[in-house]
């Protein structure tokens, strides 16, 4: 993750100064009035409250089981529901989520304006009886807390199991929404200590009694009366391990909180079912007998027969509500609820199929030429303290199949600091899960984050040692210290996944490297020739090179031969120079949190074509959840301006944490009298707003202030679908290297030119040029073909030398704006409304990419290049794939023209339409996704209609079309449209 002044335009910590909201610090007691009335005082969780519209409640009134207390809607004081929720009773809210409390940390959102298809999940933890349901208008829930970036151990934090007990499907069959979910408050929230032993049960149903009658509701509140009449409530179900080995034995282990004053009998079912099965097997039963007012926990040892894959387990908790305070009789046991968990039998090391590799400036996936979209997957609130100690496998396979229909092929995650058996088996899972899905694997080992770091020793010797010395905030995610554990740390993951073929090894997420001295450098380290250099950024850029090729050449030696990333450089705030720190690297990473713009700019002027390699947007994001805008407008600067892929911060929240982050805030260290002026500044900005009260590698979780999906579920929200949107529609739209006329010339190790660049590349796309970016260090491999040079910044004496012999051979070199007049710079020709209209070009295997940006809507442009000319309204954005053979992508608005036959019209929003063959006119099958529900009129006849997702799997549909009008609704907005 970025930080805060360096590339956020909205600082991740700013909303930490507001301090805690007024909602989550008052506890009202019970007996408050309420209008007329007064909640009763009840005894540990013992009411259950109904809130619904009035009209619904005067239905069911008279339905209710005896400890339900109807609250109608209309007259609910929320506070005071709050108060009780947080002594621990219960909640069923019957209706839409307009009015529900913030603070239970659950929201609602429009699925579809229409009926859906409502069924009750596989997985539900509550068993129902026969419910007639059928279709309805419903929202879908999701976990959303208060405040999006809540600060540790300050501002409350809800720890609950977030568990889906129905599902909506949409016309096609697909799930796309749960409009029904058990909250289980398992413990005490953090900071405030509210809501243990709290239930809630959300039904985002707009019209109940349309769907079901009154008799069929009771039968579902009959069913959550007796799960609290149980006084039973599990607080945790987990195994020792993720993964397991031949032979070796599992430990399931199961802890349950009895609300009763008494003691109560209950039952523990567990049953297995093995990879490839359809049906669960027993395993055996457990009896407990937890005393009143306090919990029990059950361990169930076995060894499972071995079967490599994922195994899931059952648990059923049993009890005869009625009887069990008979602790000497079972009576007639009845499931109470149900949980779900999976481990994977695994082979003793990692082996996955290589299914990614770089060619030139091409990143390939499973032999694919693409632009590709990924994400960060930090599925934990917790971060990075408990994501590996808790990692999920079960929610994870939904995660990473959701990941891969929403088009994203990469994601990016983070080892823990100090590993152990327990981690590390914890990433064998996730990495075997993203191939099975086709995903590739960036893992960063090194962070700005941490100052410890530790490992095992085979001896079992745990070993820590400082990565980051308490004054040493001038070196960020690097270290020069301690090089013998930095190596021994890297040999333990190259050893163990040297076979995981989908894997990329990261070693820095975010350098700052600025004048280290020898005190911070072991005696190896001030033995390398880079450290007599003059100080500046040219050393500071080698020293990181030094430090990453003696890291890759550990992996190497324990036989590692995967793809090694050194890291992304803070060239903007002259923290090294990014492409001489990774002149060894197979592919350039890049960062950005700026607005949209800065992703192109910088990656044009980071281009490392001239070194015939890639470069990434390994990641990018902005400090608010859902950003839509940003998210789709840098996917489209990342694209337009060469990437390889863009990999976007984040995905979402997956679950909450069982527990409290733990590391001690390290960046508050930068908090001294005495900071070194080579110190980063920034940290010390970010420490000033960290309560020393606060705690965590980062003072706050990432997922809820930068996720892009519904937290808790795997549907993705707008943003993730925007960037999505072109991951789906990359193939062929791979950067490739071909000689230009014109070239801006970039200097080496002078990050004081990137403002002049930036510049220039602007006033460049607002004449619509065609050129390309040449790094001064390769000046001399420049190719024949070149006629015009841009070099708005000095460069250094030997680039001089080689520019003053290019000007005496008749190449035109401009250090100023002047360009802006030449005849020798081939351009795109905006013919209709190209006031204000910037053209971002560059080559593609088999033709060129054109990307228009607007600030305001353009009703008509025309652009035209050399053979072959495209109309279009835009919105914000346009995309056209111009080839020899045809036009076979068009992004756009409105009457959309390919030369001069119109192609269709799209009513509103913006739609993009791509066909595997050369052209759209003549294309029998046109895939497309729209950014809204609209309506395209198209000039041909329509005949069939079928739908995709990242997967490919075409699946025929009916309706949607008429004629040669397509109508998308927002159900069928949600997907990759074929037209035939």
């Amino acid at each position: 993750m970025a930080i805060g002044s360096v590339g956020f335009s909205v600082s991740p910590f700013e909303s930490l100064t507001k301090g805690t909201s007024q909602e989550n610090t008052d506890t009202l007691p019970a007996g408050k009035l309420k209008g007329d009335e007064i909640y009763p005082a009840a005894g540990y969780g013992t009411t259950t409250f109904l809130v619904a519209d009035a009209a619904v409640i005067r239905r069911l009134e008279n339905q209710l089981p005896s400890g339900f207390i109807p609250l109608p809607l209309q007259t609910l004081n929320a506070d005071e529901l709050v108060g009780r929720l947080a002594e621990g009773n219960a909640l069923v809210w019957l209706g839409e989520p307009g009015n529900l409390p913030p603070a239970l940390s659950v929201g609602g959102y429009v699925i579809s304006d229409d009926e859906l298809d409502i069924g009750v999940k596989s997985d539900s933890p509550i068993l129902w009886p026969h419910l007639p349901l059928t279709r309805a208008k419903v929202m879908g829930a999701y976990i959303a807390p208060p405040k999006g970036m809540p600060y540790h151990n300050v501002d409350e934090e809800i720890r609950a199991d977030f568990l889906p007990i129905w599902e909506a499907k949409d016309r096609f069959g697909n799930v796309v929404g749960y409009p029904a979910v058990y909250m289980n408050y398992f413990a005490p929230s953090l900071a405030l200590g509210r809501f243990e032993g709290c239930e809630c049960f959300f039904f985002f149903v707009h019209e109940p009694l349309k769907l079901m009658d009154e008799q069929q509701w009771k039968s579902i509140l009959d069913q959550l009366d007796r799960k609290r009449r149980s006084f039973l409530q599990v607080t945790d179900f987990n195994t020792n391990y993720t993964a397991f080995y031949k032979k070796e034995r599992v430990q399931l282990r199961v802890r349950l909180r009895n609300r009763n004053q008494r003691a109560v009998s209950v039952q523990f079912r567990f049953s297995i079912r093995y990879p490839d099965a359809t049906d669960f097997q027993p395993l055996g039963l457990l009896r407990r007998v937890p005393e009143g007012r306090s919990s029990t926990e059950a361990i169930f040892d076995f060894v499972p027969r071995f079967q490599p894959g994922l195994c899931e387990v059952r648990l059923e908790v049993l009890q005869d509500v009625s009887k069990a305070e008979l602790l000497a009789v079972d009576g007639n046991l009845e499931v109470i609820e149900v949980r779900y968990l999976a481990f994977k039998l695994a082979a003793d090391q990692v082996n996955t199929s290589v299914n990614h590799e770089i060619v030139g400036p091409s990143f390939k996936i499973d032999g694919e030429e693409a632009f590709w979209a990924g994400t960060h997957y930090y599925p934990s609130s917790s971060w990075w303290e408990w994501v590996w100690r808790d990692y999920r496998p079960l929610k994870a396979e939904e995660d990473l199949a959701a990941i891969r229909k929403a088009g994203y092929r990469i994601i990016r995650v983070w080892i823990n600091p100090v590993i152990d058996e327990q981690v590390l088996r914890s990433i064998d899972v996730a990495i075997e899960q993203a191939a099975r899905n086709g995903i590739v694997v960036i893992l960063t080992l090194f962070t700005q984050w941490v100052r410890q770091m530790g490992f095992q020793r085979d001896s079992g010797e745990q070993v820590l040692f400082d990565f980051r010395h308490p004054r040493d905030f001038n070196l960020i995610s690097v270290s020069l210290r301690n090089l013998d554990l930095q190596r021994e740390f890297i040999s333990i993951l190259a050893s163990r996944w040297k076979n995981a073929g989908n894997l990329i090894y990261n070693l820095s997420n975010e350098v700052y490297i600025k004048d280290p001295d020898t005190s911070q450098m072991d005696k190896e380290v001030q033995d390398w020739e880079e450290v007599t250099m003059s100080r500046g950024t040219l050393r500071d850029s080698l020293l990181y090179k030094r430090w990453a090729n003696v890291m890759t050449a550990v992996l190497r030696k324990a036989g590692s031969d995967q793809l090694v990333l050194p890291g992304y450089v803070f060239s903007t705030v002259d923290g090294g120079d990014v492409n001489v720190a990774n002149a060894d690297a197979p592919m350039v990473p890049w960062h950005n949190y700026y607005p949209a713009e800065h992703a192109g700019l910088k990656l044009q002027y980071l281009d490392p074509i001239s070194f015939n390699k890639p470069i990434l947007l390994e990641e990018f994001g902005y400090g608010e959840w859902n950003p839509t805008e940003r998210y789709d407008g840098t996917a489209h600067y990342a694209l337009a301006g060469g990437a390889a892929g863009a990999v976007s911060y984040e995905w979402g929240l997956s679950w909450l944490s069982k527990e409290s982050c733990y590391w001690p805030l390290p960046l508050r260290e930068t908090l001294v009298d005495d900071p070194d002026p080579r110190w980063f500044a920034p940290f010390a900005d970010m420490a000033r707003l960290m309560s020393d009260k606060g705690v965590g590698m980062c003072p706050t979780p990432s997922g809820t202030g930068y996720g892009s999906i519904y937290h808790g579920t795997p549907f993705p929200a707008s943003a993730a679908v925007a960037l999505g949107r072109l991951g789906l529609f990359g193939a062929g739209l791979q950067r490739v290297a071909a000689p230009e006329t014109a070239y801006v010339v970039i200097p080496k190790a002078q990050l004081q030119a990137i403002n002049t660049l930036d510049d220039t590349f602007r006033k460049l796309w607002e004449n619509h040029v065609l050129f390309g970016v040449w790094q001064e260090d390769q000046l001399a491999l420049l190719p024949d073909k070149v006629q015009v040079l841009i070099c708005p910044h000095a460069l250094g004496p030997e680039g001089t030398a080689v520019i003053e012999r290019l000007r005496a051979s008749g190449v035109s070199v401009f250090t100023d704006d002047t360009w802006v007049s030449s005849q020798l710079l081939d351009r795109v020709s905006v013919e209709a409304g190209g006031e204000g209209i910037r053209v971002v070009m560059r080559r593609t295997a088999k033709g060129m990419l054109l990307t228009a940006a607007v600030e305001q809507p353009v009703d008509q442009a025309v652009l035209a290049y050399s053979y072959e000319k495209v109309g279009m309204g835009l919105t914000d954005f346009g995309v056209v794939h111009l080839t020899k053979n045809g036009i076979p992508l068009v992004e756009g608005t409105r009457k959309i023209y390919i030369g001069k036959r119109q192609f269709c019209d799209v009513e509103s929003g913006r739609a993009i339409f791509a066909t595997e063959q050369p052209d759209l006119l003549k294309a029998a099958t046109v895939k497309l996704m729209v950014t809204q529900p609209t309506r395209i009129t198209f000039q041909r006849t329509i005949s069939q209609l079928c739908i995709s997702d990242g997967f490919g799997h075409e699946q025929p549909i009916q309706g949607g079309f008429k004629g040669n009008v397509l109508t998308v609704d927002d159900q069928l907005a949600r997907y990759v449209i074929l037209v035939k």
